[in-house]
């Protein structure tokens, strides 16, 4: 029995903060019907993160599921948990027992909660361990409380990844293959001139398309010429559109809102390390800008 039917994934698609991803929201529900996790994949800044909240609160009825965000020094003790020393106690002979801790996937199952799993490639292959094997097999072994927990029919799971993002971790084949992965790219120039539009009314329509021209070089230099390590993400889209908005009504000229916007942006998606890198951006920046 399918867990949404249509008149949810269209309410959720309708209600769905983030605009112009509807291609995969669908793909995502789908396969959240037929009992595979999903694993959000993309560019920074583009909604993977808002997106598989709004999908997880929707179907849980609220806040009502858990939530992790992975980290380079996460461990299966935090997500499948373990044995916790009481090493903080005042007490001497306390401080020398040891108490079981779930993490949270075990967690998760206890209290029979959806789960999401943010930056999933930030941690190591082996903090999930015990997640490969309860996707593998539908099982859960615990060996400290002598315990196999079961994955429940309806359990929904969602992890969201930056893959091949500077500071993630690679993930096995056999990881990602239980894994249904879904694309979350940038969105269209349109959805993106009606987001200015929403985000900054009153913004003059050339700084906007300044600004969407901006995005899409950035977009261009990093999928086609490599010259960048991502393009500007429509979260910079938003940040360059309230920038430039609020500097011009305190009085500075279009052109050098617009300039020190974009190069602000520029540092987030260049190489730091790169002076090639910073350049190529700022030259972006001062030839859109030489427009106005």
């Amino acid at each position: 029995m399918a867990l949404l039917k249509r008149d949810d994934l269209i309410k959720i698609i309708e209600t769905c903060q983030i605009k112009g991803q509807d291609e995969a929201i669908i793909r995502a529900l789908m396969y959240i019907n037929l009992g595979y996790p999903i694993m959000l994949y993309g560019p920074p800044g583009n909604g993977k993160t808002t997106i598989a909240e709004h999908i997880l609160r929707y179907i849980s009825g609220g806040d009502n599921y858990h939530r992790i965000e992975a980290t380079e020094g996460m461990t299966e003790y935090h997500t499948i948990g373990g044995f916790h020393p009481l090493s903080m106690s005042g007490n001497p002979e306390l401080s020398k027992q040891f108490v079981y801790k779930d993490g949270v996937i075990t967690r998760a199952l206890v209290e029979s909660k959806n789960l999401l799993i943010d930056e999933f490639t930030r941690a190591p292959t082996t903090a999930y361990s015990g997640l490969f094997m309860l996707l593998s097999t539908g099982k859960l072994p615990l060996e400290y409380r002598e315990e196999i927990l079961m994955r429940p029919n309806d359990w929904v799971l969602i992890v969201t990844a930056n893959l091949g993002d500077e500071g993630t971790f690679k993930m096995s084949a056999a990881l990602k293959r239980r894994f249904i992965p879904i694309f979350v790219g940038y969105t269209s120039r349109y959805t993106e001139e009606k987001i200015i539009r929403m985000y900054t009314p009153d913004l003059d329509p050339m700084i906007a398309n300044s600004i969407l021209d901006f995005a899409e070089e950035t977009r261009r230099l990093w999928q086609e010429d490599k010259a960048l390590p991502q393009g500007l993400s429509t979260d910079g889209v938003i940040k360059m559109a309230r920038y430039c908005d609020l500097s011009i009504s305190e009085g500075l000229d279009p052109k050098t809102a617009f300039t020190d916007a974009a190069m602000h942006q520029g540092v987030v998606i260049a190489d730091e390390t790169d002076y090639v890198s910073l350049q190529t951006v700022n030259e972006l920046a001062l030839k859109i800008a030489s427009r106005l």
